[in-house]
């Protein structure tokens, strides 16, 4: 009883729509009104779920007005419409004046609709279109009274909306053309779709689109839906395939309606044209211009067809090296955003967008329909805010989902303004270089690895990929092949650099070598820049030889740290770890969540 007690408090009008529902299902069953029970069914089920939903969005009180005014008002102003066109002697209103008017489908349309007005403006936009598309393909294919009173519960749920619930502040990330652009498509195609649908599946429609059922055998039906489906899911997406699905099969419907319910009704003389009353011309006109309706939504597609471009420019990846190593520099890309300089990348400039006025930059890679970045844009702080609303435009525009990876904490704040979820992915080991010191118990396996190496014969050796001598170079390569033979999977590559990054200017390359000129370690070092200065170094490559001397990775990291302290650097970077989230090191800087927002 408790339970029961605290679901009426939270969810009343949905607790009290269960036993209505079946109670309302019993009635109509018994007077042989339900044609088709399963669809009621999940209908019921459906119109509950909403209202749990909608008590949760808006508030019991608002839902509660929602579904009560968007049930009878519907009912009402259906009823005054079909009065006055039997009166006017239409056919279609005398044949739904019959009609039952309600169903519980009936509130579902309503709630959404008022509802959907305090969702993000994506989600509003693409909630209403599809509400939009399921009551025309219901009023096109099904044609009876209760879709009527269905399209009317959607205009007065939009009006209950702007009246009962408060317009959503959330700020749209999206391109508003490109976006509104395909939501129009998808939601023309729908109609087409569900109407087809409801034509075959429902049998007893009398809409103008329920020709459309027997238009193939069912076989050849559910080929073709199953190819409109997949087009409007491509639409909505922004792919270019999905359109030119969509176009296809809409010039086959077209077609077919235009052969069997024009050209061969003309030529068999169906009719007798022209007719003495509207009443006597209207249906024979409906059957000849049902073609239209497919013919419209293949016009909408073909006018939009511009917004859905490819998805990855030219321009983009083709960017000079030296405008990003310009951006990097000038800007404050973190710890990690040379690595956006890496062969594959994409580079996309704010002020390259017309009317931007952002200044910075972002690398990014496109795979799947994502555009993974690969380090915090290149911008000032200043500036990060505005670039990354731009880019995600930018994406938008192109059909893209933007995904921010490895970015750092300091712009978590414009991701929770925009909506978008965060996942903290790895932990980044950053050490202060104004505070670093071998001494301490926290430090004794540096000072022993560095006791090691001064004992065994292993010095530290400083250069770039292309100064080092061609001995050294040659080891290089052979420790990375011999390491890269040995694991079980290829090199990751995307942020963890190889031998191909390696060899890069603006790298440096640390490596430890004994007497013998055996190579036991190499590492590699990232510059960092802000504002214009070098500011730190991050790890990279970091690999062993056969059998090298123990600690020599402790040995390279420290003789970096205390390089770099000398040069005057404030940071160090480890890099990140993987998933980990642990105490961060002696002498290290407050952790930063390398995270992604998509």
């Amino acid at each position: 009883m408790r339970v029961v007690g605290r679901a009426l408090a939270r969810h009343p009008l949905t607790v009290l729509a269960v036993p209505a529902g079946s109670l309302w299902m019993g009635v109509m069953t018994g007077l042989g009104e339900l044609a088709h029970p399963v669809a009621t069914a999940v209908a019921v089920a459906v119109t509950v779920m909403v209202l749990a939903w909608s008590e949760s969005r808006i508030g019991i009180l608002r839902t509660a007005l929602a579904a009560g005014l968007g049930s009878l008002a519907p009912v009402a102003v259906a009823s005054l419409l079909l009065a006055a066109g039997v009166a006017l002697g239409d056919w279609y209103s005398q044949l739904d004046a019959a009609d039952r008017l309600w169903a519980p489908s009936v509130v579902l349309v309503a709630v959404v609709a008022t509802a959907s007005r305090g969702l993000a403006p994506a989600h509003r936009e693409g909630l209403r279109a599809a509400v939009l598309a399921a009551v025309l393909a219901g009023l096109l294919a099904g044609g009876h009274g209760v879709d009527l009173t269905r399209g009317v519960a959607l205009l007065i749920g939009l009006g209950l909306g702007r009246i009962l619930v408060p317009l959503s502040d959330r700020p749209a990330w999206h391109d508003p053309a490109a976006s509104s652009a395909r939501v129009v498509a998808a939601t023309v195609l729908g109609t087409v779709t569900l109407s087809w649908w409801i034509a075959a599946v429902a049998g007893d429609g009398i809409g103008v689109l329920s020709p459309m059922g027997a238009l193939l055998d069912p076989g050849s039906t559910v080929a073709v839906l199953t190819v409109l489906i997949v087009a409007v899911a491509l639409l909505l997406r922004g792919r270019r395939l999905g359109l030119v699905l969509g176009i296809a099969a809409l010039l086959l419907i077209t077609g077919l309606l235009a052969w069997y319910y024009t050209v061969i009704p003309i030529a068999e003389g169906w009719f007798d044209l022209p007719a003495d009353s509207w009443s006597d011309l209207e249906l024979p006109l409906v059957v000849l211009t049902t073609w239209l309706a497919p013919a419209a939504a293949l016009l909408v597609l073909v006018a939009r067809r511009r917004s859905f471009r490819a998805r990855a420019d030219v321009a983009d990846r083709a960017a000079d090296r030296e405008r990003v190593l310009a951006q990097l520099v000038a800007s404050d890309a973190g710890s990690l955003g040379f690595m956006g300089t890496w062969s594959g990348s994409s580079h996309w400039f704010a002020a390259d967008e017309p009317g931007s006025d952002a200044r910075g930059a972002v690398a990014y890679r496109a795979a799947h329909g994502v555009a993974i970045t690969v380090s915090d844009p290149l911008a000032t702080a200043a500036d990060a805010p505005a670039t990354i609303r731009a880019f995600a435009r930018h994406c938008s525009a192109r059909g893209l989902v933007p995904a921010f990876y490895s970015i750092h904490s300091g712009h978590l704040p414009v991701f929770a303004e925009l909506g978008w979820s965060v996942t903290p992915v790895a932990e980044e080991a950053v050490i202060d270089l104004a505070g670093f010191s071998t001494s301490g118990k926290r430090r004794q396996d540096l000072r022993t690895a560095a006791n090691r190496a001064a004992r065994d014969g292993v010095e530290a050796v400083w250069g770039t990929y292309r100064t080092l001598p061609e001995a050294l170079r040659r080891a290089v390569d052979a420790l990375s092949g011999h390491w890269a033979d040995a694991k079980a999977l290829p090199e990751m590559g995307f942020t963890l650099g190889g031998l191909r990054e390696l060899d890069d200017p603006e790298v440096r390359v640390l490596l430890a070598v004994d007497a013998s000129g055996r190579v036991h370690g190499v590492t590699s070092w990232l510059p960092e820049h802000r504002d214009g200065a070098l500011v730190g170094r991050t790890l990279d490559v970091m690999r062993r030889g056969a059998d090298p001397m123990p600690g020599v990775m402790e040995f390279l990291i420290a003789t970096a740290a205390r390089a770099f302290q000398e040069e005057g650097l404030a940071t160090l970077s480890l890099s990140g770890t993987p998933l980990a989230a642990g105490a961060p090191p002696p002498d290290a800087a407050p952790p930063t969540a390398s995270s992604r927002a998509c």
